[in-house]
């Protein structure tokens, strides 16, 4: 969905509230309440914190930067089109205007312009209002956030910022501090056309019963930025149903004065974007963010979700930058031997095997790997980056072979976790080091072609061909499942011998700590799966069993 500008500019406004400090919102806030409490549930309290934070905005720090500066220098690797939005952005002041049939004119210099649409705009009505406006050209002019419609007594206060002789207001911020002081200090009823705009219905807010409205919850008092297990927690949620209702929640807190549970969620909804799509780099179909982006194009069209929501996901997905590149450094011997397990997986899937040829495959793979790990240090190894592979199963339900995934992903120092595709099929993903997963990968379709031919040479033999038909299913399951337990039995003593032998193992716990970070940054958190009683044919299991232990693991690795 591509943005329009006044779209993106009210996207990136919204993103700048991230640069303001949420202490220095309080403190405005509660100074202009004077002796009224500061209670999360009063009125005055909320509508205090959003008139705060969008004077925040303007507002310059002590080095003379506003907000938008801020954000414009976090825009490296964005898109051309939010780097001159944001641009423009730089240029938006306070002003006080009257607002009408889509035209603006600056009460204070006379200026006229074409006013373009916006939500903010749109819902005002013909007024004479103070708030943000971002000049687009000499003819046009967005006004990107809240807009405050003024009544008499107001208007006659911001009049007085008007100085003769100089263009605009003599002090914008200021002029918008003094109303908005005045606002709160005399009661929302003094806001009189505009009270709708901070004086909102109760936020559809439960914290007690929803994860993600209890972390922004959390989040909005923090007053600094979420340490590490604050971001796993946020990383956990990770979905597309949490995602589209962190976005939602990102308006709807900030239109009901709630500007730091605002920002909270849209801070949740970053974190959430970011992992969803290191998922998707990772082969996981948990990150589809193209998804998320066609439900929120339906739900746009069914009327329940906003566009100003959709401009916010648009902006926080580009902000989203993944380094597709390994660290600088001497990683041609890491290429040689992934290039060199990729093309022994063509080769197998080619030509196909025995069970016995698979795992002596997996031996010799192991070796190549532990000879690799010879050379390394823990510096070179900690220049590489994790990695995951997806591997369709075109099933939608468990089979036999699923039991060989742990003992697959364990031999060669991997995670492995099962989900579903877009169409419901079965699909596992091998993460970890490159190399390693490339090894894990290639055992998994080995083992896949030894169950296809060890499967089609028992049902070739006496027992299968002399059961009944009505058996004969069962008679093939029974011996999956065995020769499932004989290969991880083959496997997992493989994996003992390799860690006796020690040989390019010592830095195992180097990776191993390493996977477990880069799992936290996916937000994953992997549980076994409880093993399933099962009925078998004792003869047909049994004959499986023999057939996964001879299982060897050899395919013409020395003409690779």
């Amino acid at each position: 969905m591509t943005l329009t500008l006044p779209e993106r500019l009210a996207a990136l406004s919204t993103e700048a509230l991230a640069f303001i400090a949420d202490d220095k919102v309080d403190t405005m806030a509660r100074r202009w309440l004077g002796d009224k409490p500061a209670s999360a549930e009063a009125p005055e309290w909320r509508a205090a914190r959003t008139l705060a934070a969008e004077l925040a905005l303007s507002e310059p720090s002590i080095m003379g930067t506003t907000a938008f500066d801020r954000l414009a220098r976090a825009m490296k690797g964005r898109s051309p089109e939010d780097v001159a939005a944001v641009t423009l952005l730089r240029r938006s002041r306070i002003r006080l205007a009257r607002i009408s049939g889509g035209r603006f004119e600056d009460r204070a210099s006379g200026e006229t312009r074409i006013l373009l649409p916006t939500p903010s705009s749109n819902g005002i009505g013909a007024s004479v209002t103070l708030g943000l406006f971002t000049p687009i050209d000499d003819a046009r002019v967005v006004a990107p956030r809240l807009l405050v419609p003024l009544n008499a007594e107001m208007l006659d206060l911001a009049l007085g910022f008007v100085r003769p002789g100089t263009v605009g207001l003599g002090n914008g911020v200021r002029c918008a501090e003094a109303v908005y002081r005045h606002i709160i200090r005399t009661g929302l009823e003094s806001f009189g056309p505009g009270e709708a705009a901070v004086q909102k219905p109760k936020l559809p807010f439960r914290p007690a019963e929803n994860r993600l409205d209890a972390l922004a919850a959390a989040w909005a008092k923090l007053g600094r930025e979420p340490d590490a297990g604050e971001l796993a927690a946020a990383r956990g949620l990770a979905n597309q149903d949490v995602l589209m209702n962190a976005l939602l929640s990102v308006g709807i807190a900030r239109n009901g004065g709630e500007s730091a549970l605002s920002s909270a969620y849209m801070r949740i909804a970053a974190v959430v974007v970011e992992t969803m799509a290191l998922r998707a780099a990772n082969g996981s179909a948990r990150g589809n963010l193209d998804a998320v982006a066609a439900a929120m194009d339906a739900g746009i069209t069914r009327g329940t979700f906003s566009l100003e929501a959709r401009a916010l996901f648009d902006s926080l997905r580009e902000r989203v930058k993944l380094s597709a590149s390994r660290p600088a450094g001497d990683t041609a011997d890491l290429d040689r031997l992934v290039q060199r397990i990729r093309a022994l997986r063509t080769k197998t899937v080619e030509q196909g095997c025995t069970e016995p040829e698979a795992l002596a495959a997996a031996e010799k793979v192991a070796e190549l790997l532990d000879r690799y790990g010879l050379n390394l240090s823990e510096l070179d190894l900690r220049k590489q980056t994790c990695e995951g592979i997806g591997v369709d199963t075109n099933r939608k339900r468990r089979g036999p072979i699923d039991d060989c995934m742990t003992s697959i992903a364990a031999l060669f120092d991997c995670r492995v976790w099962a989900e579903s595709s877009r169409d419901a099929t079965l699909r596992y993903i091998f993460f970890g080091l490159p190399a390693d997963v490339q090894a894990a990968v290639y055992l998994h379709d080995l083992i896949a072609l030894a169950f296809i031919t060890e499967t089609a040479t028992f049902q070739a033999g006496d027992f299968y061909r002399s059961a009944d038909s009505g058996d004969r299913r069962m008679a093939t399951n029974s011996f999956q499942i065995g020769l499932a337990l004989g290969i991880n039995k083959k496997l997992q003593a493989l994996r003992q011998s390799r860690n006796v032998a020690s040989n390019g193992r010592d830095l195992v716990p180097v990776k191993d700590a390493m996977i477990d970070e880069e799992m936290e940054r996916l937000g994953l958190t992997l549980r076994r799966r409880a093993a399933a009683r099962r009925m078998v044919l004792p003869t047909a299991y049994n004959a499986g069993k023999a057939a996964g232990e001879r299982f060897e693991y050899r395919p013409g690795i020395g003409q690779a």
